[in-house]
């Protein structure tokens, strides 16, 4: 049956996240306001109140208030669960770094999976102690705050490049190619605390710059009061191969700010897909056409494959008169990592092949995930081929119900279960990780699981 759908996501949870490191590293009172119920958000919240951070939540009129310490957490030695969330692992990580106090990091098995050597590599250059209990530079991790501490710490010492330039009186790190845009967040967001007493020089050996969430986490640090100056290097730089250099000034700090934050994007593209497969419309509100959001941009493949966009009053509507008939389409999605599993599904009911290209970072930063989803679409029938960089789906003549094994995966589980809205006995085997993100999309579209 066709949606006819208005919906209101929760709050962007990668602004969210990037706001509250922001508002605890400030001196004073900010407010964000939208809507924050999601159980991924909440991690972070509780998280931040084990350090001691005073946050009051209004969940009626969508109100986060959260008093800031300038940079002093109040709670000096503490252990964090961050649970599924690997945003809030990196976040508190390179925070912790460079505040004061001992605290151990650690979350649940999916997390714990997640490769964090080049985190920890660069936070030690800084002259941070940051330590893994695992020989695979993995969660759980120790880490001992830098403020308070003389000299260079032991872990430190370990690294060719010291935390301090000679004669330079800055701190510097620099990370390759492989260094994930969460990893390039979470320390400019810290960086603030790293250059209290001296500059912080952070160099990439790539064009992280560009890369749409870093320039989302220096958009909400600009929001804060914090403009991160850039520096990109030509092809014949002498120390380094073209790169990118992010200077953060000796002794800037956050200004605490009110600070409205828009739908999450990849949520409302699971939407978006919704009304791609089933047909009709679905409009999802407080979004528009000049988000800060790359994610959004899965519009436009949607757009290709058959379905008209139109942005009105502050919403975003996406609109498939008839269901099925997609049209397969070849997409770059380097920087649509969040939706690759909702434009997977979307392809299933493509009258011809999709591929997804640019995404053998994946492989590295979250192993395991594209040859999951890959797995959980050959059950319905489809055809895949893995490529190193992407894979192909030939969507099958009919469909077959299978029963989607969601091994704690919200992005998988809402984005597969869309495929109920075209077939019967579609089943989750553990639905309820929705709650982390958007507790009631299945309720909201009509399904049942």
């Amino acid at each position: 049956m066709p949606l006819n759908l208005i919906l209101s996501p929760p709050s962007s949870q990668s602004i969210a996240k990037r706001a509250l490191i922001c508002a605890a590293l400030a001196d004073g009172v900010t407010i964000l306001e939208g809507s924050f119920l999601s159980q991924d958000l909440q991690v972070m919240v509780d998280s931040l109140r084990r350090l001691g951070m005073k946050i009051n939540q209004d969940s009626k009129h969508g109100r986060i208030e959260i008093i800031g310490q300038n940079g002093i957490f109040p709670v000096d030695e503490e252990y964090i669960d961050v649970d599924n969330s690997i945003l809030t692992a990196n976040f508190l990580t390179a925070t912790l770094a460079f505040s004061r106090g001992i605290y151990r990091i650690n979350g649940d098995k999916r997390v714990q999976q997640y490769p964090m050597g080049d985190l920890i590599f660069a936070l030690n250059q800084l002259g941070a102690d940051v330590r893994s209990e695992s020989s695979y530079d993995t969660l759980p991790l120790l880490v001992e705050g830098i403020v308070g501490r003389d000299g260079v710490s032991p872990s430190s010492q370990r690294y060719g490049i010291n935390a301090m330039m000679h004669n330079t009186g800055a701190r510097y790190a620099a990370l390759t190619g492989t260094a994930t845009y969460l990893y390039a967040s979470a320390i400019l967001l810290a960086s603030p605390l790293a250059a209290t007493d001296a500059q912080v020089e952070l160099h990439f050996v790539n064009q992280l710059c560009c890369n749409p969430y870093v320039m989302m986490t220096l958009d909400v640090m600009r929001e804060f009061g914090v403009d991160v100056p850039i520096k990109s290097h030509p092809d014949d730089a002498l120390l380094f191969s073209k790169g990118t250099t992010y200077i953060i000034p000796r002794g800037i700090k956050y200004k605490p700010h009110e600070f409205r934050i828009e739908s999450d994007a990849s949520l409302a593209n699971y939407a978006f897909a919704a009304a791609a497969i089933a047909g009709g419309s679905v409009t999802v509100r407080n979004l528009s056409d000049n988000s800060i959001q790359k994610e959004l941009e899965f519009v436009y493949c949607m757009q290709r494959m058959g379905c008209r966009i139109e942005y009105v009053d502050q919403s975003v509507r996406v609109t498939r008169q008839e269901p099925g008939l997609l049209r397969g389409i070849s997409v770059d999605m380097e920087d649509l990592t969040d939706s690759i599993q909702t434009f997977a599904a979307c392809a299933l009911f493509a009258t011809s092949p999709s591929r997804v290209t640019n995404i053998a970072h994946i492989r590295h930063c979250e192993p395991g995930r594209i040859e999951k989803l890959c797995a959980e679409l050959r059950k319905f029938g489809a055809k895949i081929n893995e490529f190193e960089d992407g894979f192909l789906i030939i969507p099958p003549e009919e469909l077959t119900p299978a029963t989607i094994e969601a091994d704690g995966d919200p992005r998988l589980v809402m984005s597969l279960g869309l495929i109920g809205l075209r077939i019967d006995g579609v089943k989750i085997d553990s639905a309820d990780c929705v709650r982390r993100s958007w507790s009631d999309f299945f309720h909201e579209i009509g399904l049942d699981y």
